[in-house]
């Protein structure tokens, strides 16, 4: 959705865009006229002059394209405009955007550092189940809070490139990937902070989580390309697969009705990056803790979302995966306009779950009774009202 929002009327790109997706269409002129008048208040300015603004900066970016294109270059994340989004700038948020600047500033210098790295002409020999554990742990020791290794398959990678607004570099492009294994790390956010969503802190908890989980995965690239094997980041500064459900193959998690992997100890409170590589590993596979019965009893996430864009329903058979399907407009136009997090405080997972009952949950509906239950004494509401 965020890659859509750039594509401009009569433009070359919205029209193949469009060609080919034309179901998408109407809601998503509905979703940029909209993004359009929340970004004209933001920067205080007229909505008709932020569409000219808009068509300027497109130039400039066509440009810069170009020159990422030639250089191999990529785009850095900037934490400022992101933290920015959902309200008019204040001296307040501008402090407290500050805090999130060292960090992706150091996520953008080791990633550039890993993607300049070469691989090593001597390449060790290696076993596959010591080099997984020997992996995992690095991945912790890092920084990382939860790790896992997933048998990379076609239908993991995007087919084109894609970035926020639609106007990065490369844009459009056909990804075409070899890697064998994906070696996926969460980190998770805060809790307290979590806890004040949709306000400014769960906004700067996600751009340090950014941040952290992209370091991490930047750190793992530079380590395996020292042993002689290839490995890419797919991480925040730059995306080649939808990472949820890659995180669900690596075990981390499974997914729950609000659309993102659910871990056993952190709930969705997480963000992930991964490495793609060659090295020889020993993959996790999915794990089922019961999550679907427990998303099934629970609802809370779906009660909870102010502009109903988790499913309140049944799940699907997607991919393989039952799970629910999701209102990736609804949801991207409430982070734009008030900001985000609702659904990750509103998971009792997130909260904290028994490790005890959690081990006998599966199949056993006394015990889902119970969880819920529970979360709801220890926090009966924990959101404000929109």
């Amino acid at each position: 959705m965020f890659s859509r929002l750039g594509l401009m009327k009569k433009t070359k790109k919205y029209r193949e865009y469009y060609q080919t997706h034309p179901d998408l269409q109407k809601e998503d002129d509905r979703v940029r006229e909209s993004t359009r008048k929340t970004m004209a208040k933001i920067f205080s300015i007229e909505p008709d002059h932020m569409e000219k603004r808009s068509k300027r900066m497109a130039v400039i970016l066509k440009i810069i394209n170009i020159f990422l294109d030639i250089t191999g270059k990529k785009m850095s994340m900037n934490p400022d405009r992101m933290l920015r989004m959902g309200a008019a700038v204040k001296e307040d948020d501008i402090i407290h955007s500050a805090m999130a600047e060292p960090a992706a500033r150091m996520a953008n210098l080791i990633n550039k550092e890993a993607d300049r790295q070469k691989i090593s002409k001597h390449k060790v020999e290696i076993d596959a189940k010591e080099m997984s554990a020997v992996i995992k742990t690095m991945a912790l020791c890092y920084g990382g809070d939860v790790v896992g290794i997933a048998k990379l398959k076609s239908h993991h990678h995007y087919s084109h490139r894609g970035d926020i607004f639609g106007m990065g570099g490369g844009y459009g492009k056909r990804i075409h990937l070899s890697y064998q294994y994906a070696v996926v790390i969460a980190s998770a956010l805060n809790k307290d902070m979590v806890n004040r969503a949709p306000g400014k802190d769960v906004q700067i908890a996600s751009m340090l989580g950014y941040a952290r989980s992209s370091v991490v995965t930047a750190q793992m690239v530079l380590y395996i390309k020292s042993l002689g094997y290839d490995a890419l980041t797919d991480n925040f500064i730059e995306y080649y697969s939808p990472l949820s459900p890659l995180a669900a193959d690596a075990g981390i998690g499974q997914m729950g009705r609000c659309n993102m992997v659910v871990n056993r100890e952190y709930g969705n409170r997480l963000k992930i990056g991964a490495v793609l590589t060659n090295l020889p590993l020993i993959e996790d596979g999915p794990v089922d803790y019961g999550l679907v019965e427990f998303c099934l009893a629970c609802g809370k996430c779906a009660r909870n979302c102010p502009v109903k864009a988790i499913s309140d329903g049944e799940p699907e058979m997607m991919n393989g995966v039952l799970q629910w399907r999701h209102n990736e407009t609804k949801c991207m136009e409430m982070w734009m306009k008030n900001g985000t997090g609702i659904c990750m405080a509103s998971c009792p997972f997130s909260q904290g779950v028994d490790p005890e009952l959690l081990k006998n949950m599966k199949g056993n509906k006394d015990i889902i009774k119970k969880i819920i239950s529970t979360d709801s004494k220890m926090l009966p509401q924990i959101l404000p009202a929109l």
